[in-house]
């Protein structure tokens, strides 16, 4: 049995971190980043999700194969994921049998500036 692309999740994923102070209401982040991601099934220890360091910050992706089910949270404490969506991925090699969306997740601090954000993903239930 073949599985369509649409059916897996999409192989892209950013971040899009503003902060409250620069933050312009339905303005979009010019903050982008690309999390290293660690992939983490539910019947994995979860100690693995904690932060390694002060610094780091987590944020744990649980995908749901209806995108509108997935959700995603920040374990680190540091920031507030605000919004999960999925959208198109400009781009994106058409022919390479992958879901060519990404998932963007929309995150905010009150800091001026969050160094290294986020340094960790975790995807759930893959």
């Amino acid at each position: 049995m073949e599985t369509s692309k649409q059916s897996l999740p999409p192989y892209y994923i950013l971040v899009s971190h503003s902060s409250v102070d620069d933050a312009v209401p339905g303005a979009p982040s010019s903050n982008f980043s690309h999390p290293v991601i660690q992939y983490q099934y539910r019947d994995n220890s979860t100690i693995p999700l904690l932060p390694q360091h002060p610094d780091e910050h987590v944020l744990v992706l649980d995908y749901d194969p209806s995108p509108r089910f997935s959700t995603v949270k920040n374990i680190s404490g540091k920031a507030v994921v605000t919004n999960l969506k999925v959208d198109e991925a400009p781009g994106a090699a058409v022919a390479d049998g992958k879901n060519n969306h990404m998932f963007v997740i929309e995150t905010t601090s009150d800091d001026q500036y969050v160094a290294n954000f986020p340094s960790r993903l975790s995807l759930l239930n893959l």
